[in-house]
């Protein structure tokens, strides 16, 4: 039975309720069924129910269920990504992203002000912008299959590696407290410190991490 600081792996398909349609998944068997193609991360994810990993409706409908388990969960937009606020529809006039060097089609995402918009509609020489969230308002689905519980130290230590740079670690190290995760790519330090303090936060506080790009 899951509690809430397992290392549990998941795969999951999410959909908009109203249409059906599949915004995000994990499992490389469903896109194939579903002709479903693009940047998708096909393989299954880590949650620690009581961390941030996922939204925390996914993470609060684990605990006490067991490895096997498949089952579908509502989530109200209030506890996914958000009501839909009209505040945040801005227009501004093209000039604006050609001196950013952004030709706006209706649809595409495209970071404004140093936050993310989508543009709505192009008419007459303006563009209407949402800051919102693309989901934001929406009722979602999530299909879940529970996959694993992760056991074995090192294989969670290469689990949260994994989760914060989308790779496994070449190798890792274990000397007493002080563990040396080795990369071929150098991880940024604010993805490093995070990495440190969750092993630490999750597994054992006397723990010492150390990434070392190899």
């Amino acid at each position: 039975m899951i509690k809430e600081n397992d290392f549990v792996m998941i795969n999951f398909v999410g959909r908009i309720t109203a249409t059906n349609r599949i915004f995000d998944l994990t499992d490389k068997k469903v896109a194939d069924q579903e002709n479903i193609t693009g940047d998708y991360n096909f393989s299954p994810v880590l949650v620690i129910p009581s961390g941030n990993y996922v939204l925390k409706a996914i993470s609060d409908s684990l605990i006490g269920k067991n490895v096997g388990d498949k089952y579908s969960i509502i989530v109200p937009p209030k506890d996914g990504f958000g009501e839909f606020d009209k505040k945040l529809i801005k227009t501004y006039g093209i000039s604006v992203f050609r001196s950013n060097n952004i030709n706006p089609s209706v649809g595409d995402m495209i970071l404004l002000d140093d936050k993310m918009a989508t543009v709505l509609a192009i008419n007459s020489g303006r563009v209407m912008v949402s800051y919102n969230h693309p989901l934001a308002g929406k009722e979602l689905k999530y299909e879940i299959e529970i996959l694993s519980i992760i056991e074995n130290d090192i294989d969670k230590y290469s689990a949260i590696f994994q989760h914060y740079t989308g790779k496994a670690p070449e190798k890792v190290d274990v000397d007493g407290e002080n563990i040396k995760i080795f990369t071929k790519e150098e991880a940024k330090p604010y993805i490093k410190d995070s990495i440190s303090m969750d092993i630490a936060k999750y597994i054992n506080k006397s723990l010492k991490t150390d990434i070392i790009n190899d």
